[in-house]
């Protein structure tokens, strides 16, 4: 059933009707078309119940005198929102949230009340008038759960912290479901180690496994520093098995250990990670896709924080690498999921940004 509000849009101000359908949201103004919203192109949710705002592309649609309908529908769209637009986004892999959490967030990219779900070896979260985005449970090497003040702390590598607090009854579960997603990472961690470094010595095998987690991309000279030997045992053992061995090698020549890189994904059980290489000689950083033999060489313009935009990459291996350099306007078709990725999703667009080029290599059948 139809209901009346006041749609304000591009500075106009009209009597209006709405009601949901599904995944989107029907306005009708009065005297024009019918506007349908689809809830997973909406990067911004905001409001009082009695007034809603949506940012959408093109600017912002207010939907003001909702009545007692306004915190009704606000509520509706706060439950729906987050996980429609995540999926758009492409940051759930598929998956559907087991459980929603609300409360108050404080770290160093999203400050404020958010509603989050976690989705493997990450935290979707929805802040107050803010796009969706995902906190990577990798970037965490220690969670503590205060029981006296309901406050969840997880310290981040580098010393920096983010805190998740006003959560309410649902405080414990949601620290139990951060603290199980990190160690699923560092059980996976283990497992690939054990696995790729036979050779390596168990000391530094341990501290390798609890360090370079799935998701992180790390230096050569950073690893070497946790795990002596590892560049040894690295080139003996993974990259010797790897399809895109000679092609790592011919990137990696003459670099110092500052300048290589290598990172992988979360692996699914019983499957081998993707092993990403990246190479950064002087203006110009290689990508390159080590464990699978029909990716391009991707080239992006070097600078400040490339690896954590490549990172970011990384962490997200379910993106086609279209997303990464072809127009928008030619992400149609079966390509045309990553359309508004490509558009809104900060990662995507800085590394669009500084993409260069692609080097397709011969003995390809096909490229990603």
């Amino acid at each position: 059933m139809a209901r009346t509000c006041r749609l304000v849009r591009a500075g106009r101000s009209v009597d209006a009707q709405w009601r949901r359908d599904g995944e989107s949201l029907i306005l009708s103004p009065a005297g024009a078309p019918s506007l349908v919203v689809s809830l997973g192109e909406v990067s911004g949710l905001g409001g009082d119940g009695f007034t809603v705002r949506l940012r959408v592309p093109d600017g912002e649609i207010a939907l003001e005198r909702l009545g007692g309908d306004g915190p009704t529908l606000l509520d509706a769209l706060w439950r729906d929102w987050p996980v429609l637009r995540a999926a758009v986004l492409r940051l759930t892999g598929g998956a559907r949230p087991a459980e929603v959490f609300s409360g108050s967030l404080d770290s160093a990219g999203v400050r404020g009340q958010f509603r989050g779900f976690f989705v493997d070896d990450r935290l979707i979260v929805a802040p107050a008038a803010g796009d969706v985005t995902a906190l990577f449970v990798a970037d965490f090497e220690s969670i503590l759960f205060d029981e006296e003040s309901y406050c969840v702390r997880a310290s981040g590598w580098d010393g920096g912290r983010t805190v998740f607090d006003r959560i309410g009854g649902k405080s414990a579960a949601f620290a139990g479901a951060l603290s199980a997603a990190r160690e699923t990472l560092s059980r996976r961690a283990a497992a690939v180690v054990l696995r790729q470094f036979p050779a390596l010595a168990a000391g530094p095998r341990a501290d390798l496994a609890s360090w370079w987690l799935p998701g992180r991309l790390a230096s050569f000279a950073e690893l070497e520093r946790v795990a002596p030997g590892f560049e040894s045992a690295f080139g003996s053992s993974w990259l010797a098995a790897a399809p895109r061995a000679e092609t790592g090698r011919a990137l990696m020549e003459g670099l110092t250990p500052a300048d290589r890189y290598l990172g992988y994904s979360a692996p699914a059980e019983n499957e081998d990670p993707f092993l990403w290489l990246l190479a950064i000689r002087g203006e110009t950083a290689s990508l390159e896709l080590l464990s699978h033999g029909d990716y391009a060489t991707y080239l992006f313009h070097s600078g400040e924080g490339l690896p954590n935009l490549v990172q970011g990459l990384v962490r997200l291996p379910e993106f086609s690498r279209e997303a990464l350099y072809l127009p928008v306007d030619q992400l149609i078709g079966e390509r045309g999921l990553y359309a508004v990725p490509a558009r809104d999703l900060p990662l995507l667009r800085e590394l669009r940004a500084r993409f260069s080029g692609r080097k397709i290599h011969s003995s390809d059948h096909s490229e990603g």
